[in-house]
């Protein structure tokens, strides 16, 4: 078997290391309606993965989304004003 010379051997990809002072990013209208929602969807037994799918699909069934858009709009514009005050800095 040859030797790996250092040209040939992978890269690594280096982690950029991410700032404990940088502020939240804003949630979605999903997440909202998650976090309200969870514990209703929730059942013995069932992992992360199984609540988050049967989420995704009542969700997608949902017809008025409007309150957690407000929300998420919300939201967004918090994290906006803290990103531009944290830049700033």
């Amino acid at each position: 078997m040859a030797k790996q010379t250092a040209a040939a051997a992978p890269k690594r990809k280096t982690t950029k290391r991410k700032d404990p002072d940088a502020p939240k990013r804003a949630m979605s209208a999903f997440f909202f309606w998650m976090t309200e929602n969870r514990a209703r969807l929730k059942k013995p037994g069932m992992g992360v993965a199984d609540v988050a799918k049967a989420a995704g699909v009542e969700w997608g069934k949902l017809t008025d989304k409007t309150k957690w858009e407000k929300m998420a709009e919300v939201d967004k514009k918090r994290y906006e004003r803290d990103i531009t005050a944290y830049r700033n800095k």
